[in-house]
């Protein structure tokens, strides 16, 4: 892989799919730990369970002291932080987990938004937000994901006035209709998906789909929050990390 082209797709797009850069035992490993955690956090929040879990590094999910210690050392492994350090210069700091599953209801249709919609923040707030902070996902798919479908460019913009009215579904507008100049992209065990949480997008639907998102960042977590969900490593288990770094708080 060029290094340049990849920061050029990106800083353009959003987005990059690096193909097969997994091993198949680095994705059993990886599964193996995370999918009991996931069954643990189903059943505890059965009623919230839509689309995708989360914080499942928490000591609520995952009290398997080695599993906990093989993903934090993952998380935090040269192979995964090099690749969000060319992202963000200012720094890389790890946030949280969540694993994207099909809704239960199937009438449920796949909806666009940006993450920066769910903060509780005003719309000038929001597009400060995108230009000023990064937010990453590296999706890991567990078994073949239909996909996701995105905006290229739109995580260094706001919306056009159809693609908001789409995703605030104002003006008789659905989040489910299509949008001009979507893209989709399919990925398979063994890819990495990176994309920018600020771009307009959604997810597709169908196979069995299980993908696992590691969410990193450029500004580090409040320490009251990773008190409060223990999503974040103990002393024990930060010392065996290679970027340990990436898990400061403030």
């Amino acid at each position: 892989m060029d290094e340049t082209d990849f920061l050029t797709d990106f800083q353009r797009d959003g987005y990059y799919l690096f193909r097969d850069f997994f091993s198949p035992k680095e994705v059993k490993d990886i599964s193996d730990a995370i999918l009991p955690a996931h069954a643990i956090w189903m059943d505890v929040n059965r009623e919230h369970a839509v689309i995708n879990s989360n914080y499942l590094t928490s000591t609520r999910y995952m009290s398997d002291t080695e599993a906990r210690t093989a993903v934090f050392r993952f998380i935090a492994s040269a192979k995964m932080v090099s690749v969000a350090q060319r992202l963000c210069p200012r720094g890389v700091y790890f946030l949280n987990t969540q694993l994207f599953f099909n809704p239960a209801n199937a009438a449920r249709k796949p909806y666009w938004h940006r993450d920066v919609q769910y903060l509780g923040v005003d719309e000038a707030t929001q597009q400060q937000t995108i230009l000023k902070d990064t937010l990453l996902h590296f999706r890991l798919p567990f078994s073949e994901d239909p996909g996701l479908e995105f905006i290229p460019g739109s995580h260094r913009r706001w919306d056009s006035p159809l693609e908001r009215a789409v995703r605030l579904e104002s003006e008789g507008h659905k989040n489910s209709e299509d949008l001009p100049e979507m893209v989709r992209m399919s990925h398979r065990p063994g890819d990495l998906l990176v994309f920018s949480a600020h771009l307009i997008h959604r997810g597709t639907y169908g196979l069995d789909r299980r993908s696992f998102d590691i969410i990193y960042t450029d500004f580090p977590e409040q320490a009251k929050v990773a008190v409060s969900f223990e999503h974040f490593p103990n002393a024990d288990e930060l010392a065996l990390c290679y970027h340990s770094e990436i898990f400061r708080t403030v």
